[in-house]
């Protein structure tokens, strides 16, 4: 199983939290289940922040079989679509955002 992580590394202003967090979960994580091959996909909100810690804001972690599915699905149309989705909202969030490509055994 290979996991994409999507990292938002940053904060959303008190004031936009809610309308963020609303479009994450109806507009954009719906979006991105259309993703051909992939098997599932999570958002995850930081509970609590470790001292010492990057201020996370979120997490999308996309579940595929394989790196070569992950890849398909990120040349899909169905990426450009979700991309633009995440244009509509992402300038609401102030930080960096990376990805981190991970092998789940089992």
């Amino acid at each position: 199983m290979i996991i994409r992580t999507a990292v938002l590394e940053g904060d959303v202003p008190a004031a936009d939290k809610a309308h963020f967090d609303r479009e994450m979960v109806g507009t954009v994580l719906p979006a991105i289940r259309r993703y051909p091959g992939i098997r599932d996909v999570k958002l995850r909100w930081q509970a609590e922040q470790e001292a010492g810690a990057p201020p996370v804001y979120l997490t999308f972690d996309l579940y595929f079989d394989s790196l070569e599915a992950m890849h398909a699905a990120l040349a899909s149309d169905i990426r450009q679509e979700v991309r633009r989705e995440l244009g509509t909202i992402m300038p609401l969030f102030k930080g960096r955002v990376y990805h981190l490509i991970l092998r789940e055994n089992g």
